[in-house]
């Protein structure tokens, strides 16, 4: 990889301690390495020196693993996106549950304390800093955007069947994930600014009016 070590400062000694890991353990390793360091130096911070700081690794593991800093990055988001969809969906939903449960499920869990905590947002913004100028990023986040609206739009449609009450899910869909971002976004700037219940409050009570 071309690109620079970080500060000296960031260095850490090196314990190859690797060697009898898979390679899938390694590069998942590095993954996670790469995520904390994004959440602590942002995404323009990142550089190869601090991911190998971080995972404690050489850069030639790294090298070995991804074939350029973008990959590692790309299979880095990928990776949240897969932990994202599996926390807030395949963790809750059911085929039999009510539809109003499985939403409120997806709600609670989005502000859950496996999700909702500074690091793991720190995360999402340093990669949210970043999708605009990279066509790679911007590619995954459409499709877990559309992913994310196609759920809560069905699930929307189901309570409407159920209430015998139809109403626009796909606008319901994009007004209830905007509400959910900017609370994600609002609390990452201001942990004190309100709590994880108060979030979702708010966006059980936009579901309400959204049936009103």
């Amino acid at each position: 990889m071309s690109t620079p070590d970080g500060p000296g400062k960031d260095r850490k000694p090196v314990r190859e301690r690797h060697n009898r890991e898979s390679p899938d353990v390694r590069r998942k390793s590095l993954i996670q390495a790469t995520m904390r360091s994004i959440a602590k130096y942002g995404y323009a911070g990142t550089t190869i020196g601090r991911i190998c700081a971080e995972a404690q690794v050489s850069r030639g593991l790294i090298n070995h693993h991804f074939d350029t800093k973008e990959e590692l990055i790309r299979q880095s988001y990928k990776e949240l996106c897969d932990e994202w969809v599996f926390q807030t969906r395949d963790t809750v939903m059911d085929a039999h549950r009510d539809p109003e449960d499985k939403l409120r499920a997806m709600i609670r869990v989005s502000f859950g304390p496996a999700l909702f905590k500074q690091e793991y947002l720190g995360i999402w913004v340093g990669f949210w800093s970043a999708i605009g100028k990279s066509p790679t990023l911007k590619k995954l986040n459409r499709e877990l955007y559309r992913q994310d609206r196609e759920a809560y739009r069905k699930i929307f449609d189901e309570i409407a069947a159920k209430r015998g009450r139809p109403i626009d899910s796909r606008r319901a869909s994009i007004t209830l994930i905007a509400l959910m971002d900017g609370l994600w976004l609002e609390w990452c700037l201001d942990p004190k600014g309100f709590t994880a219940e108060e979030a979702v409050a708010a966006c059980l009570d936009l579901v309400t009016k959204t049936f009103a």
